[in-house]
């Protein structure tokens, strides 16, 4: 004979929001700069429209942290272009 068995549900964990969306929102950054780079190679203009898309789509969760780590991702840290581009980010203060 078998029993019935009751489950319990598990307390959630709670979730630091901003920590979490930072990882997504950086892995989303990466996957548009890709989609730019194949579209532009393959000259495939579809490509650059759905970069267009998703990147406004994601402008309002972007925060200059992400930012920061994306232009340290895609461009060398010290060069003139990541330079010139991270001046134009507010500073970021770490806790």
């Amino acid at each position: 004979m078998t029993q019935d068995v009751e489950m319990k549900e598990l307390p959630a964990a709670p979730s630091n929001s901003a920590a979490s969306s930072t990882p997504s929102t950086l892995h989303h950054l990466k996957e548009i700069a890709a989609l730019i780079e194949t579209g532009a190679y393959a000259r495939e203009v579809r490509r650059i429209v759905r970069a267009v898309r998703l990147t406004m789509a994601l402008r309002k969760k972007l925060k200059a942290s992400v930012l920061s780590a994306f232009l340290n991702f895609a461009l060398t840290p010290g060069s003139e272009p990541h330079n010139r581009l991270f001046s134009y980010l507010p500073k970021v203060k770490f806790r």
